[in-house]
């Protein structure tokens, strides 16, 4: 008999499985005064070896080199696969591809039904409607005799269009809103003296002041648009609220060009990019208006046709005054054509099983990206080859060493990300106890860097306010560098700018890395060329610290 104990306390390589051990022995039902002599010997001898990860030998598993990771961004980025936008055949090999190195590593698939594991098992599949245009007619008619030659404004080269739920048939002579912006705590309202109702509202991109920076209105705008806290989402809100039947949004590189600030104007292939919209089927919107994104050029057009001197408009608006009502003897007519179609996509998910079972630590990353717009494709290696190969390769590393963590550590990489964090959302709102979920580390844009880092040598990492704990984690693992970094280590209260957000609405504990919004995000720049390979793995280097410090902590 007590060969048995010896062979099952000491021959298991997991600390947390010989203090559960003895736990048991001591509060068995048949207990006797041997029994506590023997289980007094035991935590003597866990005493002086430890009882906690650190305490026992066990070693954290081996950081992932570049030969780990580098593969893997290459193919996600490669033109295969263009640019695996939700729903395209690049995307499902994406899928396949992650779903098949999951497997080959040895990590047990999240749906498991079973010892006759599938490849499908690994994917949690879920049906996604796509709204998208599939025409829009913009036409600009010459006063009210309507000429026989209308300006004919061209979809894609001079507009896209968003917020396309259903067909759209419109005639209205427009009505200019200033900046669509209406904060009456800051005692400013561009819908003063304007009626709204049935009309297209034209608005302009951006804030009061933002091409006069020395003036006031900047001045009290400025945290605003740092903020982005009236961005084009809100000002299509505002229209709504004001009765508008659709509006216009006049390009904000145009007004910098009209005032001279040539230097400031960063167009690039992102201002025409035309994107549908995505829902799930049980998450429709009620009601949203159109909204027509002129380009450059057709802001150029556009805004000839009207009649109207936009550069002169800024500045009036710069002075905060209240806008006085512009005529207008153009008409424009409008008709748009929506299709409806529904896609079947897929998270992609792998478990390292922990000791114990019912709690889990959550690695993610999204595997989608912008796909391919006529001849261009959106290759997306840095948004987000990099977070996925990265997540890909800590899970071999992981699944490869002999350390079974006290949790289960799930592998997730998500899809429709792009879409609005559909693939995150749609698997947190699927969890039937949330509170389990321990910690969510997500890996978002992590192989490259800002402009202004020359050294590129800043990271940040994002947690809330009142986890100090996790920062302190954070702290310490990029200590353990040869070179550690310039840490941003921000609260991402009230932000939602990647798949962390789900985890923050189900009140879980984030960590979300990310290494700068470089001049070629969302662009057919990010390419896999353009990766540091070398900051990358150092990232990965802190994540697979704060891993293990997160387990020793609990």
């Amino acid at each position: 008999m007590k060969k048995c104990f010896k062979f099952q306390l000491f021959n298991k390589p997991n600390p947390f499985e010989r203090m559960d051990f003895g736990l048991r022995l001591l509060f068995s039902k048949a207990f006797t005064p041997q029994k506590l002599a023997f289980c007094i010997l035991i935590f003597c001898l866990l005493a002086f070896s430890g009882i906690t990860l650190a305490q026992s030998g066990v070693l954290a598993p081996k950081n992932p080199g570049i030969e780990n990771y580098s593969p893997i961004l290459q193919f996600l980025a490669s033109a295969e696969l263009e640019g695996r936008e939700t729903g395209t055949q690049g995307s499902y090999i994406a899928a396949d591809y992650i779903a098949t190195t999951m497997q080959g590593f040895g990590l047990k698939p999240f749906n498991s039904k079973g010892q006759d594991v599938k490849l499908s098992d690994y994917f949690q599949t879920f049906d996604l409607l796509k709204y998208s245009t599939a025409n829009c007619s913009f036409i600009v008619k010459s006063g009210s005799k309507r000429s026989t030659e209308p300006l004919q404004v061209k979809q894609d080269k001079d507009f896209t269009v968003i917020n396309t739920f259903k067909n759209e048939l419109l005639e209205s002579v427009p009505v200019i809103a200033g900046y669509g912006i209406n904060l009456p705590e800051l005692g400013y309202n561009d819908y003063n003296n304007i009626d709204a109702k049935g009309k297209l509202v034209v608005v302009l991109d951006g804030y009061p002041g933002q091409n006069a920076t020395s003036g006031l209105a900047w001045e009290k705008f400025k945290p605003i648009a740092e903020n982005d806290a009236f961005d084009l989402g809100q000002k299509c809100l505002e229209a709504q609220k004001q009765g508008a039947a659709a509006i216009l949004v006049i390009d904000g590189n145009y007004l910098k060009s009209l005032s001279g600030n040539t230097t400031q104007t960063n167009f690039h292939e992102e201002d025409t990019y035309q994107d549908a919209e995505y829902f799930m089927p049980n998450a429709l919107p009620t009601h949203a208006i159109p909204c027509i994104k002129l380009t450059m050029a057709g802001s150029k057009l556009f805004s000839e046709a009207l009649g109207v001197d936009f550069h002169k408009l800024e500045q009036e608006l710069a002075q905060l005054d209240s806008q006085k009502p512009i005529g207008s003897k153009v008409l424009i007519s409008i008709n748009l054509q929506v299709v409806v179609d529904t896609l079947h996509v897929s998270n992609i998910l792998g478990v390292l099983p922990g000791y114990y079972t019912t709690q889990t630590v959550i690695l993610g990353a999204h595997y989608d990206h912008l796909g391919k717009r006529g001849a261009d494709i959106y290759y997306g290696s840095d948004d987000n080859a990099s977070g996925v190969a990265g997540l890909l390769a800590l899970a071999k590393m992981w699944a490869k060493s002999s350390t079974i963590p006290p949790y289960n550590i799930v592998f997730a990489s998500w899809t429709a990300e792009e879409k609005g964090l559909i693939g995150s959302e749609y698997f947190t709102s699927s969890l039937a106890a949330p509170e389990k979920v321990k910690l969510y580390i997500n890996m978002d844009m992590i192989s490259r860097s800002v402009m202004e880092d020359t050294a590129q040598r800043q990271l940040s990492i994002g947690t809330r306010t009142t986890d100090e704990n996790i920062r302190e984690i954070a702290r310490k693992s990029n200590a353990t560098l040869n070179r550690p970094f310039e840490l941003d280590l921000w609260d991402v209260t009230g932000h939602s700018g990647s798949d962390y957000a789900s985890f923050t609405a189900k009140n879980i504990p984030i960590m979300t890395y990310n290494t700068g919004l470089h001049n070629d995000y969302h662009t057919p720049r990010d390419i896999p060329a353009n990766a540091d390979l070398i900051k990358m793995g150092d990232v990965l280097k802190v994540v697979n610290a704060c891993v293990w410090e997160f387990m020793l902590m609990r």
